[in-house]
């Protein structure tokens, strides 16, 4: 083999050693990032309901049980407003791009509810709703969080097959929560559990 075909050879090799390096790096970025945020499944939580997209329905279901009676308490103004909705982040969760047109997602919805549940049933502070609506959105969107954090940082969403341009704003209306959209603007979408039924099919 002549030395030119070796020298090709080699510089190949390392190239593809390269990037092979690069594409290991840029997964552990991702994977350390998530192990920071993005909490698991079953985790227990400082309202003792373990985190699970099982409590859909029933976040879902308090933003039109629980949310009229404290909607005009300022822990849940003051929470909310301290927090960016997943779906549209050039709003906050207190009002959603959607909320504009008289309506709401349904993970703007679960949000809602479980503060409304956390001030009225449990007495919780203006920051610990936050903090725990916040690990909720992070649970239930990690795609989102994953997406803001790593722009945050100085690196490119996109390298990551990520997005912080919302969901809203993609035609993700009616994708389930759990594949990165807002779960439906009336029944929630969501076939990883029960179907919340025909009480939550409202205008």
């Amino acid at each position: 083999m002549s030395g030119s075909v070796w020298l090709g050879a080699i510089i190949v090799l390392a190239v593809v050693a390269v990037l092979g390096v690069a594409q290991e790096k840029d997964g552990g970025l991702l994977a350390e990032i998530r192990a920071e945020i993005i909490p698991v499944e079953g985790i227990e939580t400082a309202y003792g309901i373990p985190l699970s997209l099982g409590s859909l329905p029933e976040f879902v279901e308090g933003s039109f049980t629980i949310v009229p009676s404290v909607e005009k308490d300022a822990r849940y103004i003051d929470s909310l407003t301290a927090l960016v909705a997943p779906c549209c982040d050039d709003n906050t969760a207190y009002h959603c791009c959607c909320e504009k047109g008289g309506q709401a997602c349904n993970i703007i919805r679960s949000g809602k509810g479980l503060a409304a549940y956390l001030i009225r049933d449990l007495n919780f502070e203006p920051e610990q709703v936050q903090a725990s609506v916040l690990e909720w959105f992070r649970f239930a969107r990690p795609d989102y969080h994953l997406a803001a954090e790593l722009d945050a940082r100085g690196f490119d969403p996109a390298d990551h097959g990520l997005t912080t341009y919302g969901s809203c704003y993609r035609g993700m209306c009616d994708t389930p929560i759990s594949q990165g959209g807002c779960g439906g603007m009336k029944e929630l979408i969501e076939p990883a559990i029960e179907s919340v039924g025909d009480s939550k099919n409202r205008d």
